[in-house]
């Protein structure tokens, strides 16, 4: 059969097969997932950890404390300027909190610090006898310390400490004043055996007096971190180290150290917070029932007399001593 008119063209559409585009979107999507369940853990831990867990932690990842050259006026560096035994005369300014109200527990030592004193003493009971070993903080750097040989890590002399016996008291009375000092060790550590944890206790008669000596540990810190605001077990120790010093004659000196572990906050840095605590602990010895007028001097060096100047970070630099000129029974 033929056909006269124009030829008919069939065209035959084929879908093209759909491009493939693979799982890269998967892997980008399990990406971002992952780090969204990273951040809101890291957000949930600092949440719930304590203020001391985190200086804990600072220090276990920062143990070289590398010296902060910028301006910046928070964190962990070494201070520029200061001079040694400042007095603490001008107190800091209360820490503010997000509704714009003081810091509770330093704004209450400020302002009433005898009531504040009472209420901090309440806070924890006093157990009836000190464990024989409490655990151990797995990110103290000080642990490593403890394993090296005496030699090594044994306290140094300070060049600058006057903890020295007097060369001109005659052997009599240098074995008087040695008893007296063994003597209120002793009491001392009666005391604080009655607390769970407690400061180390040092005792010994210098060429300016009877100096008592409270010493941070591993284990125990006598102040809260960056802190002014004492532990319990400090508050009642020191106020039944009032009680003793009462029954005694003679001008009291107070000093306070720290550690070289530079803090700079937004109200303390490590001179204020120095001075500031012994200031503390004079209101403890108050409290005690040692009269106000009997202190006469109240110093805080910061770290420029450390105990342990071969770790100028171990625990024992953090220290406050009481200092008793003229001591007598």
């Amino acid at each position: 059969m033929s056909h006269n008119g124009p030829p008919i063209i069939v065209k035959k559409k084929v879908e093209a097969e759909e491009e493939h585009h693979g799982g890269v979107w998967k892997l980008a999507f399990a990406d971002f997932m992952t780090a969204m369940m990273a951040f809101f853990l890291v957000m949930w831990l600092i949440n719930s950890t304590s203020k001391e867990t985190k200086a804990v932690i600072v220090q276990y990842f920062n143990p070289l404390q590398l010296v902060d050259v910028t301006k910046a006026h928070k964190g962990l560096r070494d201070p520029a300027t200061g001079s040694e035994g400042k007095s603490a005369i001008n107190p800091p300014v209360p820490q503010k909190q997000g509704n714009g109200e003081p810091k509770d527990s330093e704004a209450a030592l400020q302002r009433d610090p005898l009531q504040a004193l009472d209420a901090i003493a309440q806070e924890e009971p006093r157990p009836n006898a000190r464990p024989a070993s409490a655990p151990r903080d797995p990110f103290d750097r000080s642990l490593k310390k403890e394993m090296r040989p005496a030699a090594e890590s044994g306290p140094a002399e300070d060049p600058l400490s006057h903890e020295k016996p007097n060369p001109k008291q005659s052997p009599a009375a240098a074995g008087e004043a040695a008893a007296m000092a063994s003597a209120l060790q002793t009491d001392i550590e009666k005391i604080a055996a009655q607390e769970a944890h407690a400061p180390k206790v040092e005792v010994k008669q210098t060429d300016e007096g009877l100096l008592i000596s409270l010493t941070d540990d591993a284990n125990f810190s006598m102040f809260d971190v960056g802190s002014i605001k004492p532990k319990p077990q400090l508050v009642r120790i020191i106020g039944e180290i009032g009680k003793i010093l009462a029954a005694r004659k003679g001008a009291v000196e107070l000093r306070g150290h720290t550690d070289a572990r530079s803090y700079m906050g937004k109200n303390y840095d490590n001179w204020r917070l120095s001075s500031d605590r012994a200031t503390v602990v004079n209101y403890m010895l108050v409290r005690g029932g040692l009269p106000a007028a009997r202190v006469e001097r109240i110093i805080g060096f910061a770290e420029r007399r450390p105990k342990n100047a071969k770790d100028p970070l171990s625990p024992v630099n953090r220290r406050i001593e009481i200092l008793l000129r003229g001591a007598e029974r």
